[in-house]
């Protein structure tokens, strides 16, 4: 047999083996040859490089989906989980084990102000946070209470929680997410309460947040009410809501919460977040720069850099 007709018949073998999964006795039937015959042409397939077999290695590949994304959005760090499957829950959990244990030793540190928004996410990351007892660490909400029913979106609740399972301190804040009128605003900020909150967020070291999508508009839409804006706005960051240029657009007066300026100004705001409904919304909150760090599963890695 010439040298070229062998090659072709090693690559018709190789396949028949590699891409349809027969076995070497099933080509062998098939292609009226011996069993020995077919492993012989399949082992000179790889000596003679008609077969090239390509070793993925998960660690390298989450390395440069981590690099690729500080790069393209100029973050200073981002955590990218493996995951065995695209189910949604899968990645979710994986995602939050990742973040918990990204961030465990870094409370292990003490003496840190930390700021948490709400959310499902940051709810299932402090479920996974390991029992800690740490020294010197205190807890507050990014913004004020409101009366929405879900245990995901009681700032205080979620700040109780997360201090409870590191021993931390916690700061509350009594006072509400939005005010009624202009007025009340104004008089709310005077008081000490406010005022003690407001000096946290202006020396947080760690701000942890969730992304939320349009999704959090029905949310907010319902317990406040729209503006004409809202329909630029692809998601939000602590209720900092964006447009997909990452551009801020202010959706509601007389709000009690930190400032962008406060969570970009953090030494260290971590976002959390992964799954396809949040891409779109991750991308542009990446643009925003209110956060340098990202934790996220290598599926949603992949779409975000195809943004």
């Amino acid at each position: 047999m010439k040298a070229q007709d062998e090659k072709i018949l090693m690559a018709e073998i190789a396949t028949l083996y590699y891409n349809k999964k027969l076995t070497q006795q099933e080509i062998a039937d098939l292609m009226h040859l011996s069993r020995q015959t077919v492993s012989k042409l399949l082992n000179e397939a790889l000596e003679k490089n008609v077969v090239q077999i390509t070793i993925c290695n998960p660690e390298k590949d989450r390395k440069d989906l981590e690099a690729a994304i500080c790069e393209k959005f100029g973050i200073q760090s981002c955590v990218v989980c493996s995951v065995s499957s695209e189910n949604e829950s899968l990645r979710r959990m994986m995602t939050v084990k990742a973040a918990a244990d990204h961030i465990a030793p870094i409370l292990q540190l003490g003496g840190l102000k930390i700021a948490l928004s709400w959310g499902r996410t940051i709810q299932e990351f402090i479920n996974n946070l390991p029992q800690l007892n740490t020294q010197g660490n205190t807890v507050f909400p990014l913004f004020g209470a409101t009366d929405n029913e879900n245990a995901y979106f009681s700032s205080n609740e979620l700040a109780r929680g997360m201090a409870d399972q590191i021993g931390a301190t916690v700061k509350y804040a009594w006072f509400p997410y939005l005010a009624d009128t202009n007025e009340d605003c104004a008089l709310l900020k005077t008081l000490s309460y406010f005022k003690k909150m407001e000096s946290l967020w202006a020396n947080t070291d760690i701000a942890i947040v969730g992304i939320g999508n349009q999704e959090i508009l029905q949310v907010f839409g319902k317990t406040f009410g729209y503006r004409d804006k809202s329909g630029e706005i692809i998601g939000d960051v602590a209720t900092h809501f964006f447009n997909e240029k990452g551009q801020l657009i202010d959706l509601y007066e007389n709000t009690l919460c930190a400032s962008a300026q406060h969570i970009s100004g953090a030494k260290k705001t971590i976002a959390i977040a992964c799954g396809n409904d949040k891409v779109t919304a991750i991308a542009g909150a990446l643009r925003t720069q209110l956060i340098n760090t990202l934790i996220t599963d290598e599926y949603t890695a992949r779409q975000i850099l195809e943004q």
